[in-house]
């Protein structure tokens, strides 16, 4: 089921939400900044938009199947959980 998905919303809510300055802080970090780099953002957005679960998954495998994206997720996962 596909569905549109408002990534500003989304990220309105990240920030806004307990954790949100040490996500920031982790997407601008060297290492955010050089994964992001990696991903067709426009590729990225109309997935999103589109809610094309496959495409996502797919760019998210590649993320994750570098070193610096499984460490990366980790942080990602240890601010969330901690907010630090």
């Amino acid at each position: 089921m596909k569905q549109d998905i408002d990534l500003e919303k989304c990220a309105r809510q990240v920030r806004q939400g307990k954790n949100g300055a040490a996500l920031e802080k982790l997407v601008s970090s060297e290492v955010g900044a050089e994964l992001a780099a990696k991903v067709d953002g426009e590729r990225l957005t109309k997935a999103a938009q589109q809610g094309d679960a496959q495409a996502l998954a797919s760019m998210l495998k590649g993320i994750l199947s570098t070193p610096e994206g499984r460490s990366f997720a980790a942080q990602v996962e240890k601010a969330v959980r901690d907010g630090q």
